[in-house]
């Protein structure tokens, strides 16, 4: 299946779809490979590992998943705190993908949730033809296992089954994730990607606290990253709030003096919210995805799924037209505690048009009185200095994404150079 997907792409061949993608008819259902849902034995641990569809997760384990999480993260990762019961978001992230995803559960004999992680496998174009990459979300261990080389073993496990995918990228920002990666060897995209702060109100930005509300009005840490840690560990010790409120005005400063504002023509683009993308997206994608030699296949149905539904977060969705055409979008995700630009993408050679959007979503963070607006963008792309000319900062590196090719082929080197046209936003993972 995977020579199939691996075809070029050849002129008029669509580059996008409606219907969920499938990463092969076969799966983990091989003739000599274990099979899906089969409880396989980790010697050593009175536990068994089981791999699932997604789509098959049952309540139950939707609810064990949900308090291993809890339990593994201090009260729960972020996206705790989003507007909906937990338990929908998980359904909306692993069961109503359109894409194939597998859920990895560990459990002890008398059925104890203890472990869990989930793949997805997502579709990305890269150099023109159609592929799956790898993304492993939700990788969570009872405290009681943290440390006993339970998870290595399960890791280790995993990887006999057969692969689903083409590549792997992964967006870990856990210190366990990226000591594993480190030890594994798996080499960095080499094209920086940068995370980069806009302050819209220096006062309330530097005063912000370090944790986050959960839907019962409790605080947490979400600790998925190593910032986090550090703080709940104290090894980030506060500053005042006077003295972080200076730094930042002085940062931002110094920001617009040294990156003009820019002066693009006047164009005639409208920019308008819609609720749900329609068909045109489909054609706006094939004509905008062509300078990059990687990006995340984006089509009406894979775009509706991510960002036109509430389970995946209180997005917006902005389209720039001109006439009945679409020639831009951006997505933001925008609260009184803060915003984030998860997608910002426009037609080749418009760079006006992306600034507009870019200046478009701080003023819905204005409106939404949000103290900054967050994004990410790779340091050799066309829009990193567009945000430099808005006041977006680079910030610590929380990210830094990891390719790993299972077909040893070698037209993946580009990924090895720094400057690569890479198109990897917010959106494009499960950190928002």
């Amino acid at each position: 299946m995977l020579e199939e997907r691996r075809a070029p792409i050849s002129e008029g061949t669509s580059l996008v779809s409606d219907a969920p993608l499938a990463v092969g008819e076969a799966g983990l259902q091989g003739p000599d490979s274990y099979q899906l849902g089969e409880r396989i034995p980790i010697s050593d641990y009175d536990v068994t590992l089981r791999v699932v569809p997604g789509a098959s997760l049952t309540d139950a384990e939707i609810a064990r998943t949900i308090e291993l999480l809890r339990l593994s993260f201090n009260g729960g990762p972020g996206w705790f705190e989003l507007p909906v019961p937990e338990s929908d978001h998980l359904r909306w992230k692993l069961m109503d993908a359109p894409f194939e995803t597998r859920a990895l559960i560990v459990e002890q004999s008398d059925g104890r949730m203890v472990g869990f992680s989930a793949n997805l496998y997502r579709p990305w174009l890269v150099r023109g033809e159609l592929r799956h990459g790898r993304d492993s979300v939700e990788s969570a261990l009872h405290p009681e296992y943290q440390g006993t080389g339970l998870y290595g073993r399960r890791r280790a496990l995993a990887a006999e089954f057969p692969q689903m995918e083409d590549f792997r990228i992964s967006f870990g920002s856990h210190p366990a994730s990226l000591h594993i990666r480190q030890r594994e060897g798996r080499p960095n995209v080499a094209n920086p990607l940068d995370n980069l702060v806009r302050p819209l109100d220096v006062g309330r930005y530097a005063g912000r606290g370090a944790t986050a509300r959960r839907n019962d009005g409790s605080r947490t840490d979400g600790s998925r990253t190593r910032i986090a840690l550090e703080r709940q560990q104290g090894r980030r010790l506060p500053r005042p709030t006077v003295l972080k409120q200076a730094v930042w005005q002085g940062r931002l400063l110094r920001q617009q003096v040294r990156y003009r504002p820019l002066d693009f023509r006047k164009d005639r683009s409208t920019i308008l919210t819609v609720e749900r993308f329609d068909e045109r997206i489909n054609s706006f994608f094939e004509k905008a995805a062509r300078p990059f030699a990687l990006i995340q296949r984006r089509d009406q149905h894979g775009l509706n799924w991510r960002y036109a539904d509430r389970r995946g977060g209180p997005f917006t969705i902005r389209l720039a037209e001109e006439g009945d055409e679409i020639v831009g979008y951006a997505v933001t995700r925008a609260t009184g505690t803060g915003a984030h630009l998860a997608d910002v993408l426009a037609l080749p050679g418009r760079e006006d048009i992306a600034h507009a959007l870019i200046r478009d979503a701080m003023a819905l963070g204005r409106r939404m009185r949000a103290p900054a607006i967050r994004s990410w963008m790779v340091e050799n792309h066309p829009y990193h200095r567009l945000l430099l000319h808005n006041g977006f900062m680079p910030v610590r590196r929380i990210v830094v994404p990891a390719f790993t090719d299972y077909g040893n082929t070698k037209d993946y080197g580009f990924l090895h150079d720094p400057r690569a046209p890479l198109h990897i936003m917010l959106g494009d993972t499960d950190h928002i």
